[in-house]
């Protein structure tokens, strides 16, 4: 899985509890619900960028590696890398500070028109987080290069994230799993999260825009990385965020329950 979205796994559970604090009443523990949510439809691509190297792009988002197990440093300041371990298998290894995070096995089918994953992401409270992903090739013969579109996506391991009162008008999050932190305002300014996750240079602003909707963007060293938009149910028991990534147009939808 491109290391944006194992990114932004980790963010969105903090990310996405920012977006309630629009009323006491969003205060509380919220669940993802897979099943409700909407991943599919999400394009990736690779390219063939020669002498041994592959281009992987997902929106605005650009990293090129060669498939020699050889860490590359990425934008998110964690290291990459991939290696080949059959005519059509590969192992995906991301670290941060010399600590793997996160491992997939990728697997492209004989006919070469499906992509399949299974992703692990070691988490800072010493948990494992699961996931599997199947992609469909919309461009493309066989091989890596070409254009993928996520077609399944099991979320074996459901983050759970919590909200509190931050001084007289602000609120706190905390994300237990991947210990980190944000205290914020809606107010339009920048805030910056905190855990042993967060890639330096992250802020994180919200505006409230009604009694049951924000928005929040979250930046990258001053440049844009998604936008998201939350909508709560009129019974306050289901949140909704449709996040939208720089320079992808179809939006994914995460669906939280109210525990």
């Amino acid at each position: 899985m491109h290391p944006r979205i194992l990114v932004s796994f980790a963010l969105l559970s903090l990310i996405s509890a920012s977006a309630l604090g629009a009323d006491a009443s969003f205060v509380g523990k919220w669940k993802l619900n897979p099943d409700k949510s909407q991943f599919n439809g999400l394009p990736y691509k690779i390219e063939d960028a020669g002498t041994g190297q592959y281009r992987f792009i997902f929106g605005d988002d650009v990293e090129t590696l060669t498939l020699d197990g050889k860490g590359h440093v990425t934008k998110y300041g964690d290291t990459w890398s991939i290696k080949a371990t059959g005519p059509s298998s590969w192992e995906s290894v991301n670290k941060r500070d010399g600590k793997v995070t996160a491992k997939s096995k990728w697997t492209i089918s004989e006919d070469g028109q499906t992509f399949s994953t299974m992703d692990e992401n070691m988490r800072p409270d010493g948990s494992t987080g699961k996931s599997e992903s199947t992609l469909k090739r919309t461009d493309g013969a066989s091989g890596l290069a070409g254009t993928w579109e996520s077609a399944s996506v099991k979320i074996l391991s459901p983050l759970t994230i919590e909200v509190a009162k931050w001084q007289a008008n602000g609120y706190s999050v905390i994300n237990p799993v991947y210990k980190q932190h944000l205290h914020f305002k809606l107010d339009g300014k920048d805030y910056t999260p905190s855990g042993p996750r967060v890639p330096k240079g992250t802020t994180v602003t919200a505006s409230k825009s009604d009694d049951r909707n924000m928005e929040l963007t979250y930046k990258l060293k001053g440049k844009t990385t998604e936008t998201d938009r939350w909508e709560l149910s009129a019974d306050g028991k289901t949140l909704t965020q449709t996040v939208t990534y720089a320079g992808v147009s179809k939006p994914e939808v995460d669906v939280y329950d109210r525990e």
